[in-house]
């Protein structure tokens, strides 16, 4: 996720080590005619050297009468294929679910001009040679947590997204940047970077304007990210395929910020973490009260919880945190488990292969420990959150298929089918209980959250081939021998030792 910060404040990520058990106390609290449904595929895009290498784009056909964008699958950054202008001019943007604002690198930019071509791979836009362009401002401004930012212009266009045209679409142009990539964010509009930080009231954003210009039912989408081998995954805009997961959705409510009357972003309540093993034995890593709030965020590439609830999974699983980053055996992919994520009830399982992502060095080789084993980031981070909210990235959100419905504020969830070919859309209505095939979850539980949730970005890793930890002299000794394959690996076969 990029999430925008006034320029007059600065953002610290501070790293505590909390007591073993955090809990909160939770506080309880079908159309006619054809479907209307924007399918968006998307592709995945290599960013990231010292994680998985590029992978060649390859887009799924298009079902009648939907809107589908391919998203880019590469690095864990999803990226959308757009078209902006008349006449069209080919993007690709970082497509977020944890923002609400659209913008474009600029062939204005001094940045994209440098000789090293920094926007090349995902396109500048040109207002000078589009017949729509429309002028509306020029307080376009957006810094976020990273350091990065983008000024320029507000201005109005025509996109192309997937089949389906949407005129007069408010978005930022980046004139001044530091970023090599636009964003494509598709959150609530009450989330845009004007009303945040410049007191300005909203701007239709591009799923209102979906709605408004009668290419979709209602303010909802799916998302559909894959597993993580897959070069591509899709967005649904106003609808669900239902091809793409098991069972049922289950339905529960998004959190509202303390003191708001409506959500603004995608957070809910995750009331648990446990562990399956290979033979369906599981166990809980919180207790009955447990209740946190957590973003989904398909802008974030991994999930960050609270540090005493990642230190209990880490001792279960032989994870190490080294120089801020989440390491382990490569090895615990090969074992049939899975890191159970628990909403009022309903379970998302994330197997542990999903979890285990390739890490390379400056020159493309695998990193390994100090026995030569190969060495791989693990998928889930510690975090001591400012303001008790936690963050479910695309480690997580490879293994659910989500359901977005802003215009109800509420999120539907089931486990997904990897790698299937087959679709059955079916149109999201309008008005209560909109979203086809889905369940409300019984006593759902919801948390009233403060603050802004920080961004992620992905920690480095000392670069050699051989880890060497510096910064803690014991952990550096427990690099020297990596635990999966030993004690740990017999009780994930078994789990023997619960009592």
């Amino acid at each position: 996720m990029k999430v925008p910060v006034p320029v007059v404040y600065s953002v610290l990520f501070v790293a505590s080590i909390l007591a073993r058990s955090v809990q909160a106390e939770p506080q309880l609290v079908v159309p006619d005619g054809p479907p209307k449904v924007v399918s968006f595929p998307f592709t995945k895009v290599n960013k990231n050297p010292y994680n998985i290498p590029y992978r060649n784009r390859r887009f799924r056909k298009r079902a009648d009468k939907t809107i589908l964008q391919i998203l880019d699958n590469a690095d864990y950054l999803y990226y959308a294929n757009i078209t902006i202008g008349t006449p069209p001019q080919n993007l690709r943007l970082h497509i977020d679910t944890g923002s609400s604002d659209l913008w474009v690198e600029s062939t204005e930019s001094t940045f994209c001009q440098d000789s090293s071509n920094p926007c090349e791979r995902t396109g500048t836009y040109d207002r000078s040679s589009s017949s729509s362009y429309e002028y509306v401002s020029s307080d376009f401004r957006i810094t976020y947590a990273d350091k990065e930012f983008s000024h320029g212009d507000y201005a109005k266009e025509t996109f192309g997204v997937g089949d389906a045209k949407v005129t007069g679409l408010q978005f930022g142009i980046g004139l001044e940047t530091t970023s090599s990539e636009g964003i494509m964010g598709i959150g609530y509009d009450t989330n845009e970077v004007q009303v945040d930080w410049l007191g300005k009231d909203p701007y239709p954003n591009l799923i209102d304007l979906m709605v408004e210009q009668g290419h979709i039912q209602s303010r909802a989408y799916s998302l559909w990210l894959n597993d993580l081998d897959a070069d591509t995954g899709e967005v649904l805009f106003g609808g669900i395929d239902t091809a793409k997961y098991k069972g049922k959705l289950h339905t529960i409510p998004i959190d509202t910020r303390k003191g708001k009357s409506s959500p603004s972003e995608f957070m809910v309540t995750l009331t648990g973490i446990g562990l399956t093993n290979n033979i369906s034995q599981t166990m809980s890593l919180t207790s009955s009260k447990f209740g946190i709030p957590v973003l989904l965020d398909s802008g974030t590439t991994y999930t960050y919880i609270p540090t005493s609830l990642y230190q209990n999974l880490a001792a279960e699983l032989g994870v190490q945190y080294v120089s801020r980053t989440s390491v382990v055996a490569c090895s615990l992919r090969d074992y049939n488990g899975t890191v159970d994520f628990d909403f009022s009830g309903f379970k998302i399982n994330v197997p542990f292969s999903e979890l285990v992502v390739d890490a390379f060095d400056i020159y493309g080789y695998p990193i390994t420990f100090d026995n030569g084993e190969q060495l791989c980031f693990f998928g889930v981070f510690p975090e001591s959150s400012s303001d008790g909210s936690y963050v479910l990235g695309d480690t997580f959100l490879r293994s659910a298929y989500v359901v977005y419905d802003l215009d109800n504020a509420e999120i539907s969830l089931a486990n997904v089918h990897f790698n299937v070919s087959e679709s059955d859309i079916m149109e999201i209505g309008s008005g209560k209980k909109a979203v086809p095939d889905a369940t409300g979850v019984e006593n759902p539980v919801t948390l009233e959250f403060t603050g802004t949730t920080l961004p992620h970005d992905t920690p480095a890793i000392t670069q050699t081939r051989n880890v060497q930890a510096t910064e803690n002299p014991s952990i550096a000794a427990a690099l020297l021998t990596p635990t999966v394959g030993g004690v740990i690996g017999a009780w994930l076969m078994m789990w023997s030792f619960l009592a």
